[in-house]
């Protein structure tokens, strides 16, 4: 016997299935072939600034440097000494852990509460505070890690990279175990406003950023930039993001953070 509920069920299925179809949506292809098949670049990139939008518990590592886009076992820094950073976000508690790490493998490890002062991890004991965590934001070195990249400059990053021309889709990958599929394309040199707006990468590739840029991103399915590459004539840098929704750690607090020993 039928359902009651069995007819109208139907049609609001077979309606949904036509709203996806003109829509030409991203995130559901046809159930017999991957999703990757049937995506539209284009739709991709105008998701991935609302995709990026509702992360808020990520690690995100970068790296930059002279040369061609290196991938997480060969980045360079801009002095070719190999820097590396990393950026836990949390939301639980808010928080981020940034962690600097340099060609010999020494590390600067700081967290920032949402609220309040820098906590700098003593490595090595070299500042002989009584704990291993300091309050030190009149420790940190010029730039700090929050400032080689403002976390609050990621959409305006994100959008630069989505305005790319000529977007073409390479062969499906996988990263970090996500589906992805490669687009890639061309950011043309840009003058007034236009080049303006590409202040989120400068002061990475450190160079004039206004000239054209080959850009890079691996997106999954609901338009998500699992990973960004840009170079120009002179630098390179590439983002990757890992542990959605997955990333935690612990801050520091009372009796674990002493203040700075003075010298």
């Amino acid at each position: 016997m039928e359902s009651p509920r069995s007819t109208p069920a139907l049609a609001c299925a077979l309606a949904l299935a036509a709203i996806l179809t003109l829509s030409g949506c991203v995130v559901f292809g046809a159930a017999d072939r991957p999703w990757h098949e049937d995506a539209d670049p284009e739709a991709l990139l105008s998701a991935m600034a609302d995709a990026t939008d509702r992360a808020n518990n990520y690690t995100l590592e970068l790296g930059f440097g002279p040369g061609s886009p290196g991938r997480l076992e060969g980045s360079e820094g801009p002095d070719g000494s190999g820097t590396r950073l990393s950026y836990e976000v949390s939301d639980s508690p808010a928080a981020v852990r940034a962690t600097l790490t340099r060609a010999d493998r020494s590390e600067l490890v700081v967290v920032y509460p949402e609220d309040g002062e820098a906590l700098l991890h003593d490595t090595g004991d070299l500042l002989g505070a009584p704990t291993e965590w300091v309050r030190g934001d009149a420790l940190l070195p010029v730039p700090a890690p929050a400032e080689v990249f403002d976390l609050a400059s990621l959409s305006a990053l994100v959008d630069l990279v989505a305005g790319m021309e000529g977007a073409e889709a390479g062969p499906a990958e996988s990263i970090g175990g996500a589906e992805v599929l490669p687009l890639t394309g061309i950011l043309p040199a840009a003058s007034g406003d236009a080049a303006a707006e590409r202040g989120a990468v400068a002061p990475l590739l450190g160079e004039d950023t206004s000239g054209a840029l080959d850009v890079s991103v691996w997106v999954d399915r609901s338009g998500f930039p699992v990973r960004m590459e840009s170079s120009g004539e002179e630098a390179s840098l590439w983002l990757e993001f890992s542990d959605r929704d997955r990333t935690s750690f612990h801050v520091p607090n009372g009796d674990e953070v002493s203040e700075p020993v003075a010298s």
